[in-house]
């Protein structure tokens, strides 16, 4: 089970004013050099030559931002440094994406112990129009490369099955190449294809609204999709065929299969054999609507779906001979049995004064039941808001709030106890835990957001950090996250979102 992991990811922290200082002194170089490069293209003329040496200033522009960058999601790219080699590019079929996420988590009181982390990840990627380059009609191809750094507080600290960040998704510190999928779109964009490397949380369990935190609560799917479901994230992609129908606009059906190799997160992506592969996952999805502020007033959507996976699990509480682990040791008890569950969420814009404006207030909700009763949760509910614009000079910030209940499952909470009581403590968990956050989502400039949060986790488990005398008290955390958007920071036309 991944909560009682003994692997122990290297950590790094992060000097952001260090980062910063080199970064623009970089970014300064890199103008200077895109400048004499796209002015030098232009005395070629046209053809490969040209398009060669755009490709070298883009390039040399991306390494300068990735020292120094964070995100902010947005679908228009703003005018910027890099817009005419955008567009020109964008005509060829080519479009980039790339983002820095920056996520420092501290919790001063409550969890196994008090500390800090800071956790990060940069990707960078592109998407090809294969019309536009070979005359393959509705066809793309993604890629993205992805870089993580250090290591979670619930992994160090907390001890939490909540993440406080989202990005402990995979503790691995190297470059590896995740979504490598080709997509054929069919019958007037009714049908859409994906085959390749993929993650499953790009096209299942997600809202548009519940991405606006630092936790892991409900981004990019709610925690117990992430953990019983044999979800994928595209930073770790798999094996995948997914397959969506619109039968009628408005209205959706979405089926997939994706391998399950945990182990892909130990590599760099470049392996793309199954020698690893431990099972299968299948998904499948309705949706109705769309959150859409452009294009709908009061937009809002609902999804209903379902998973099951052959992926075997390791039983928190027994070993092989039916024994409890922590007491008599030995190897968890792996059921090749098939492990399923249902989720049901959605969202809806309820206030808007005004259709032209940002301005409005949205809630969300969603109900996640795993089939079985063995794993560390036995199911989560979790609603919040998003109110925009909060502030009239400021209308392109936000205000985010979201709660989750958690139910542990009773196995969960007896490994606990036994493994407190083997480390010479005493206690026992509380099923229910209750987990809050509260974000203010700033625009400090155009692609780039400052999200400071506060989170409070009542009856929190340690189901991350097992082997301690402590029964942990509630906790209060205390965060900030950092996003840019580098692709909108230099205007470039940005590709869809994979990699999230």
């Amino acid at each position: 089970m991944a909560g009682h992991s003994s692997s122990t990811p290297a950590s790094s922290s992060t000097d952001d004013t260090t980062i910063a200082s080199r970064g623009k002194l970089a970014v300064r170089d890199a103008e200077q050099s895109t400048q004499g490069l796209r002015k030098q293209a232009r005395n070629n003329g046209t053809g490969m030559g040209k398009r060669r040496l755009y490709l070298i200033a883009l390039g040399t522009v991306f390494i300068a931002h990735a020292g120094a960058a964070q995100e902010a999601p947005g679908r228009v790219a703003p005018t910027g440094l890099l817009s005419d080699l955008g567009q020109e590019l964008d005509d060829m079929g080519i479009r980039f994406r790339s983002q820095i996420v920056d996520e420092y988590a501290n919790n001063p009181a409550g969890g196994v112990r008090q500390g800090g982390s800071n956790v990060g990840q940069f990707q960078a990627g592109a998407s090809f129009d294969l019309d536009k380059i070979f005359g393959l009609p509705d066809a793309n191809f993604h890629m993205t490369f992805v870089r993580d750094y250090g290591s979670g507080l619930a992994h160090n600290d907390t001890g939490t099955f909540i993440k406080q960040q989202e990005i402990y998704k995979n503790q691995f510190p190297k470059l590896r190449l995740g979504v490598f999928a080709y997509e054929q779109r069919l019958f007037d964009d009714r049908v859409d294809i994906f085959l390749g490397r993929l993650g499953s949380t790009t096209f299942y369990g997600r809202l548009a609204n519940t991405c606006y935190f630092e936790s892991g609560i409900s981004c990019s799917v709610p925690q117990v999709l992430n953990s019983s479901a044999g979800f994928t994230f595209p930073t770790s992609a798999t094996w995948a065929g997914n397959i969506k129908y619109k039968p009628i606009p408005g209205v959706y059906v979405e089926a997939g299969a994706f391998e399950d190799d945990s182990f892909i997160q130990h590599t760099n992506g470049f392996d793309f054999s199954t020698a690893n592969a431990t099972g299968v996952t299948t998904l499948s999805e309705i949706g109705v609507g769309d959150f859409d502020l452009e294009t709908t007033a009061l937009p809002g959507d609902f999804k209903i779906g379902g998973y099951a996976t052959t992926a075997p699990f390791n039983d928190p509480l027994f070993n092989t001979k039916g024994q409890p682990q922590v007491l008599k040791g030995g190897k968890p008890l792996s059921s090749p049995d098939l492990r399923s569950g249902a989720y049901i969420m959605g969202e809806q814009a309820i206030w808007r004064p005004d259709p032209t404006t940002n301005e409005s207030a949205s809630v969300f909700a969603g109900w996640i039941q795993p089939a079985e009763s063995e794993e560390v949760m036995v199911h989560q509910i979790y609603l919040g808001g998003v109110w925009r614009a909060p502030i009239e000079a400021r209308p392109h910030d936000l205000i985010a709030v979201t709660g989750s209940y958690f139910r542990l499952s009773p196995r969960e909470i007896e490994f606990l106890h036994d493994a407190r009581v083997k480390a010479g403590g005493e206690g026992t968990n509380n099923a229910n835990e209750y987990a809050f956050e509260m974000d203010y989502n700033a625009l400090v400039m155009p692609s780039v957001r400052l999200s400071p949060n506060v989170q409070y986790i009542i009856n929190p488990d340690n189901s991350g950090i097992p082997n301690t005398r402590v029964l942990p008290q509630n906790a209060v955390v205390l965060g900030v996250k950092l996003t840019i958007n580098i692709g909108g920071l230099l205007g470039l036309p940005l590709a869809p979102n994979l990699s999230d």
